[in-house]
C-alpha cells in the first residue's frame, strides 16, 4: 500500500490544532520528575557520607561526615587540634569510611622535681601516665598528688621528690636511709634522730637530700667541773729571845689558801673538747708561817755531873725518845732526848724549849735532875740508866 506524503500545511494544521492537556496534568508530570531527581540525588549524597571510629583521650565515639580528610572529621565533631596535641593520622590525611582517629590533647604540667620547677606538656591523661611518660614513673617517689588522679585540659601542679639513700650516722651508729624527705630536718625525723640546740649537724637543716650524702649528727654536752687551787702562804722570820742563837722554831704554821675554779667542759660525743671558765673564788685565805729565830745567848753548859756521870744515858734516851734530842710526845707535853715537861726544864735551869738545845745540854740537865730527884723521874725506862 503506498504512503501518500502529508502536506506540510495540513502538518502544522494538525499540530496547530491537536487537543491541549490540562494544567493539572502538566503539574502532576513536573513533579514526578523533580521526585524522581530528588531520589536518585539522595542516593547519591547517602553514599558519600563516611563513619569513622575517633579516641579521644582513650575515650571511643563514632563520627559520621562527608568530609574526606582527618581535620574534617574533626571539625564536624566539634574539635580542634592544639600544638601540643597528638593527632593519628596527619590532620591533612584522607579518610576512609571505617577509619579511626585517635586525638590525645595535650595538658601543662607546673612540675617541679626536687627543688628545680620546670613547665612541661604531656599528653597523659592520669598522673601515673604523665609520669611514666617523662620517665619518673618510680614508685618510691613521694607526688603531691595522687598517682590516680585525672589531669584535666586545664593542666595541673605537681611537685616530685625522687627516692635517695642517704647515709645519716648519730650516737655511733650508721645507717642507709631511702629517703623521699624534702630536708635533712624531715630526713632525720625520719630516721629516729632528735637533735638538740647545742647539737651539731654537718649538712644544714633546710638543705634538700640528694643522692650519695652523708649527714653527721654530734653530740655536744656542758659538764661542770670544780678545780680547787693551793695559794702558797708567807714565811715570815721574827727574832725570838726564847731560842738560843743558831736555831730557830716554828711559831705558827703556814696554812695555804684554796681558790675555787668553776670550768664549763664541752664534750664532743662524749671526749672532752674544751673548757671555759666560768668563774672563781677565794674560799679560804693563805695563813703566814712564822719562824722564830734565837738571839738568846747560849750558856756554857758543862757536861760532867759528879755522881752520874757514870750511868748509861744513852740506853735511857733510846728508851724516851728512840734518840731524837727533837722528839715530842703525841700531847705534846715530853720533849727532847728525856722527855722533859717545860716546868720540869726550867727546874734545873734550861731556858727556852728543851728541843731546841743540843744533845749535850739536854743530857747535862738530865744528870742534874737525877742528882735531885733520881731515877724515878723516869718511872719506865730509869732501869735502864
Amino acid at each position: 500500500m503506498k504512503v501518500r506524503p502529508l502536506h506540510s500545511s495540513l502538518l502544522v494544521s494538525r499540530l496547530t490544532h491537536r487537543p491541549r492537556p490540562s494544567l493539572r496534568v502538566a503539574a502532576a508530570i513536573l513533579a514526578g520528575v523533580a521526585l524522581t531527581a530528588s531520589l536518585g540525588g539522595a542516593a547519591l549524597y547517602k553514599a558519600t557520607e563516611k563513619t569513622v571510629q575517633l579516641s579521644v583521650d582513650g575515650k571511643l565515639r563514632l563520627v559520621s561526615s562527608h568530609a574526606g580528610t582527618v581535620q574534617g572529621m574533626l571539625a564536624a565533631a566539634g574539635l580542634t587540634v592544639g600544638p601540643h596535641d597528638l593527632l593519628a593520622p596527619n590532620a591533612s590525611e584522607a579518610i576512609a569510611d571505617g577509619g579511626a582517629i585517635s586525638l590525645r590533647r595535650g595538658r601543662s604540667l607546673e612540675l617541679t622535681v626536687d627543688g628545680s620547677k620546670r613547665a612541661v606538656w604531656v599528653t597523659a591523661s592520669s598522673v601515673n601516665e604523665a609520669l611514666m611518660q617523662l620517665g619518673l614513673g618510680d614508685s618510691r617517689s613521694f607526688l603531691s598528688a595522687s598517682r590516680s588522679r585525672q589531669i584535666g585540659l586545664e593542666g595541673l601542679s605537681l611537685d616530685v621528690r625522687t627516692a635517695k639513700t642517704v647515709d645519716l650516722i648519730a650516737d655511733g651508729k650508721a645507717q642507709a636511709l631511702v629517703t623521699t624527705a624534702a630536708t635533712v630536718q624531715d630526713l632525720l625525723v625520719q630516721g629516729g634522730v632528735t637533735v638538740r640546740p647545742a647539737d651539731k649537724v654537718s649538712v644544714p637543716l633546710d638543705r634538700r637530700p640528694v643522692d650519695g650524702m652523708q649527714v653527721r649528727v654530734t653530740r655536744v654536752d656542758a659538764q661542770r667541773q670544780l678545780e680547787n687551787i693551793a695559794i702558797d702562804y708567807a714565811t715570815e722570820h721574827r727574832p725570838d729571845g726564847s731560842i738560843y742563837q743558831g736555831q730557830s722554831r716554828v711559831l705558827q704554821t703556814g696554812v695555804p689558801g684554796v681558790i675555787v675554779k668553776t670550768w664549763s667542759i664541752t664534750m664532743v660525743d662524749g671526749q672532752p673538747d674544751h673548757r671555759d671558765l666560768l668563774s672563781q673564788q677565794t674560799t679560804a685565805t693563805p695563813v703566814t708561817q712564822i719562824i722564830g729565830d734565837g738571839t738568846a745567848v747560849r750558856p756554857v753548859v758543862r757536861n760532867s755531873v759528879a755522881g752520874a756521870d757514870g750511868l748509861n744515858w744513852g740506853a735511857l734516851a733510846d728508851c724516851e725518845s728512840g734518840g731524837d734530842p727533837q722528839s715530842v710526845s703525841s700531847g705534846g707535853t715530853y720533849r727532847g732526848l728525856y722527855q722533859f715537861s717545860r716546868a720540869t726544864w726550867r727546874g734545873i735551869g734550861g731556858s727556852g724549849d728543851p728541843i731546841d738545845a743540843s744533845a749535850g745540854e739536854q743530857t747535862y740537865r738530865a744528870k742534874l735532875l737525877y742528882n735531885r730527884s733520881g731515877r724515878g723521874q723516869w718511872p719506865v725506862c730509869g732501869r735502864y740508866l
